[in-house]
């Protein structure tokens, strides 16, 4: 690509590497003729891979398990971003717990009423409602939420992946009054 003439920024957007990174290998290129990782070079590895392979299953028997519950299970001393690359590696990644809340008959009724109510109104009637939507700001780095490990397409696979709320929770508004 750099000798088609692109440049070190398109590079780096097509291959997906930083700008550094594709500079780096172009100036070795130039230099040795190849862009070859020298060997030796990297961290050394801190599990094994029956330890790697453990990491994985304690994530899939207990979507809910915590980073530091892994560690403390596989007994090695490793940092919380090697066993979330571990798990990235088997396709994990940690997401919050899809949250749904139950409709009962009796709020599906008042919805619908709500709704039919509503029907005819035009845009100046409409542009009287403010929506607002369920966000949370978190300033911390602990929005105190369970998460769990799953891999892609698990979204509302019970069990683990989906809490339910069974009573109605402070800022979220249900509407049909």
């Amino acid at each position: 690509m750099k000798t088609a003439g692109w440049s070190t920024r398109r590079v780096a957007g097509q291959v997906h590497r930083s700008e550094c990174a594709v500079r780096n290998c172009w100036e070795q290129w130039a230099r040795e003729g190849n862009h070859a990782r020298k060997t030796g070079s990297g961290a050394t590895r801190k599990t094994t891979g029956r330890e790697d392979r453990r990491i994985v299953r304690q994530a899939l028997v207990d979507p809910t398990v915590t980073r530091s519950t892994i560690r403390a299970d596989v007994g090695v001393a490793i940092v919380p971003q090697t066993i979330s690359r571990h798990l990235a590696e088997a396709i994990h990644k940690s997401k919050r717990t899809f949250r749904a809340l139950p409709l009962t008959p009796e709020d599906r009724q008042l919805r619908l009423q709500w709704c039919q109510a509503r029907s005819m109104w035009n845009v100046t009637d409409w542009q009287k409602v403010v929506f607002s939507d369920e966000s949370r700001f978190v300033l911390g780095t602990d929005d105190n939420r369970v998460r769990v490990w799953r891999r892609p397409g698990e979204r509302y696979n019970p069990p683990h992946t989906v809490l339910r709320h069974t009573a109605r929770t402070a800022g979220v508004m249900v509407w049909g009054v």
